[in-house]
């Protein structure tokens, strides 16, 4: 008997009496005769993230660098604190020399840069943004149609678990900082397979969304009795209701196949420590966890950190922190940079390589999980040394699905940090025509780089 085979096939066998099943590679049968997408014409899906790290690169008193390439335009050269990038270099591009403009406000160190990259406008006062961080406009616009809208993560193993995603500007996510966490939230009681045939509705989760739901039906008669500002507040209670409610809708329904969706093993939890080899260790776990979870279609969108603006990282044996070195290291004569620092800026980008390759590893259509991401990683500083917020360094990984020209070095000549941003939204799918505040308020993405 011929076997049928689709993208929703497993193969089936028995094992030590029980059942067992095998999910199928994304094999060209199931594809359309490019690749490109499924045969029955729905698209490979397009991931977006962001990827935040403290403390920027080395940049010298004179105005040289230890990242920025020399050569703008495809095929850049690989500068020292960018070889972690080797292995994925024709598929990120770089951007330099752009800047956070805050139009008389003050620079507030370890905040004005990122936040301006995040929310468009650059914030009146430390630890909080002045408007919502875009990438809750990438999970509004992509983001819905899976179990979570979603996914926010920090590998710093720091005392405090940092987020910058935030939709009010005052309050912020609340990320998953350990590997089990991320475990449990990714494949714990509440994952289905979306392999397994054996598949029904869970009834925990049917009582929580009837629940929900009939909250939402008695909404209408308590806003009746409510002033304006109550009101609002109201409104915004409910949509963090909806929000749930989808997402219990998702897992009402019945997931499609997903062949690259293998469940992992629980991780073990690292020591905490803040030791940069542990955090890149740590970032390597919760990588791969993250691309399994995106690749088994449990998020769209995530952000993570490697590690906070002012980053208490440092060099195994080291008795001072990142941060601290940045600002007490002198500048060497002779090498006319700061060595030490500059160890642990190419510590920090073997993070971000490791990070890129765990989603280039999943192989999907005719490329990777890679190929249909989109990834911004950014930093808060440019020249750490004096909290500099021109030439803040800014990459953008991934092919999206096509949209992205990568392997490019765009230089920004003074430019808003916002053009960036709103290039890597536009290539996410986002249907956003500006973003951003006065001086860096654009509608001008950047076209070189989009196909």
């Amino acid at each position: 008997m011929k076997l049928r085979c689709d993208r929703r096939s497993v193969l089936k066998g028995m094992l030590g009496g029980s059942a067992v099943y095998v999910g199928l590679p994304m094999l060209d049968v199931f594809l359309n005769t490019n690749g490109t997408a499924f045969a029955n014409g729905a698209p490979l899906p397009v991931r977006f993230g962001t990827y935040f790290w403290g403390l920027g690169l080395t940049d010298t008193p004179a105005g040289g660098t230890r990242w920025v390439p020399t050569k703008v335009g495809p095929g850049y050269d690989l500068m020292p604190e960018l070889e972690a990038l080797a292995a994925v270099k024709e598929k990120v591009s770089v951007f330099s020399g752009f800047r956070a403009i805050g139009d008389g406000r003050a620079n507030l160190v370890h905040w004005t840069g990122h936040a301006s990259i995040l929310s468009g406008v650059a914030p009146a006062t430390a630890t909080r943004f002045d408007a919502a961080s875009f990438d809750t406009k990438v999970a509004d616009a992509i983001g819905t149609s899976t179990r979570f809208k979603s996914i926010d993560i920090d590998a710093s193993v720091s005392r405090q678990p940092v987020s910058y995603s935030t939709r009010t500007g005052a309050t912020f996510a609340s990320p998953d900082s350990t590997p089990l966490a991320l475990y449990t939230r990714l494949f714990g009681p509440d994952f289905q397979d979306p392999n397994s045939d054996d598949w029904k509705p869970n009834p925990a989760i049917m009582l929580r969304q009837s629940v929900l739901s009939a909250v939402t039906e008695q909404r209408r008669e308590l806003m009746k009795g409510l002033g304006r500002d109550d009101q609002l507040k109201m409104d915004q209670y409910f949509s963090s209701v909806r929000d749930m409610e989808n997402q219990l809708a998702v897992q009402l329904q019945k997931p499609e196949k997903r062949e690259a969706c293998v469940l992992p093993q629980a991780p073990k939890d690292p020591a905490r420590i803040s030791s940069v080899d542990v955090v890149n260790s740590n970032t390597k776990v919760m990588a791969k966890l993250l691309a399994m979870g995106l690749a088994c279609n449990q998020s769209r969108v995530f952000t993570f950190v490697h590690t906070s603006g002012a980053s208490e990282t440092y060099l195994p044996g080291q008795s001072k922190i990142y941060h601290q070195i940045t600002h007490d290291e002198p500048t060497d004569a002779r090498l006319g940079y700061q060595p030490e620092t500059s160890k642990l800026a190419n510590e920090v980008m073997k993070g971000l390589g490791t990070f890129l390759a765990e989603l280039d590893a999943i192989k999907e259509g005719e490329g990777t999980l890679l190929d249909n991401s989109i990834v911004l990683a950014f930093s808060d500083t440019g020249y750490a040394k004096i909290h500099a917020i021109e030439n803040i360094p800014m990459f953008l990984a991934g092919r999206a699905g096509g949209r992205h020209k990568a392997g490019q070095h765009i230089a920004g000549k003074g430019a808003s940090v916002t053009r960036v941003s709103l290039t890597a939204m536009q290539l996410a799918g986002a249907p956003v025509g500006e973003f951003g505040v006065g001086s860096m308020k654009t509608s001008n993405p950047i076209g070189e780089v989009i196909a």
